[in-house]
């Protein structure tokens, strides 16, 4: 396995601290920056190898300390974004850790004992569903075991601020906005400074893929008030948010910075609304399984979990086109079939 490498950049007083990662995103970053004397981070990065080691080296070299930072705003509950909030906060008693309602709402769920029964159930109620949607009673086994298995390398610690949707972090000239963001995961928050128009992206859009958007546990009581089933109208509702404010800059968690930030968003409509219109084009008089979908257009050599994520991208895109009355779905021997 590669060695971990870091490297930090400095655009316009935003610091970016860039740490490899095992995985296939390459890096990811963690944002620096002052605002009226305040310092902020954005994300807490990776607990996993020697990522923690490289990113405080990192610090030092900008000179920069754990024990000075006031807040750390949280994107979102993925691993590479919640590492180290317990060590941030075991180092500075005083950092404000800052979650977004749903962030919070899903991690604290997932990561109590108590609730590890319900969450099971409700990871087999997934694995159930996507039976139907193609995949074998063998490959759902196995997704209930990835469900259950992430959260237990969570790093959860209570938050001290919660925030909402749309709410401000406000500062002597200066504010935050937060952006609820719903899409990669149903809790992401993206954060607006607005005397500069700086956007911090988290995985809400990158500079060279477009994040995966698909289903996820989401805690019953969340169910109750919300349905997240069409995440992708979510998602694309979310970007034409972003575009009304207009960002200068998108600091996103991984790849590039992005200096063309209408474009991009753009760019990513486009991939969508082409995505939406092969698959549609694929199964028009002709129904499919949603998981033959999935190895038609994303190919059939992925491991398992990558099959899972093309699974729930595909199904992403097929609840939205049934939205717009689209395509249909039938059951048959089982088995859900969506035809256009």
């Amino acid at each position: 396995m590669p060695k971990f490498k870091s490297e930090s950049n400095e655009i316009d007083g935003v610091y970016q601290f860039k740490i490899s990662t095992p995985f296939d995103v390459g890096f990811v970053s963690i944002f620096y920056f002052e605002i009226d004397g305040k310092k902020v981070f954005y994300d807490a990065g990776l607990n996993m190898r020697n990522w923690e080691k490289l990113f405080f080296s990192a610090l030092q070299d900008r000179n920069i300390s754990i024990k000075d930072i006031d807040y750390c705003i949280i994107s979102h509950q993925h691993l590479d974004h919640t590492g180290l909030i317990k060590k941030f906060k075991r180092m500075n008693h005083n950092i404000q850790i800052v979650m977004g309602e749903f962030t919070h709402s899903t991690m604290k769920w997932e990561s109590e004992k108590e609730n590890s029964e319900e969450l099971e159930n409700e990871a087999k109620k997934i694995a159930k569903e996507m039976v139907k949607f193609g995949i074998s009673e063998a490959q759902g086994k196995r997704l209930v075991q990835w469900h259950t298995m992430w959260p237990k390398l969570r790093r959860y610690h209570e938050p001290d601020k919660i925030v909402r949707d749309g709410e401000e972090i406000n500062f002597k000239t200066n504010k935050l906005k937060i952006i609820w963001t719903p899409g990669h995961s149903i809790g992401h928050i993206c954060v607006f400074e607005e005397n500069d128009r700086y956007l911090f992206s988290g995985d809400h859009i990158l500079s060279r893929i477009t994040p995966h958007i698909g289903n996820f546990l989401v805690n019953p009581k969340l169910q109750k008030e919300y349905d997240f089933k069409n995440i992708l109208d979510y998602y694309l509702k979310s970007l034409d948010r972003i575009d009304d404010l207009n960002p200068k800059i998108i600091f996103p968690a991984h790849q590039e910075v992005i200096y063309n930030p209408h474009e991009r968003i753009l760019e990513i409509k486009e991939h969508h609304k082409n995505r939406l219109n092969e698959i549609s084009s694929l199964i028009e008089n002709n129904p499919m399984t949603p998981f033959k979908i999935s190895q038609i257009h994303f190919g059939e050599d992925l491991d398992e979990i990558n099959s899972f994520l093309a699974l729930s991208e595909v199904l992403a895109h097929l609840i939205y086109l049934e939205s717009q009355d689209r395509v249909k779905r039938i059951e048959k021997n089982g088995k859900f079939l969506f035809s256009s």
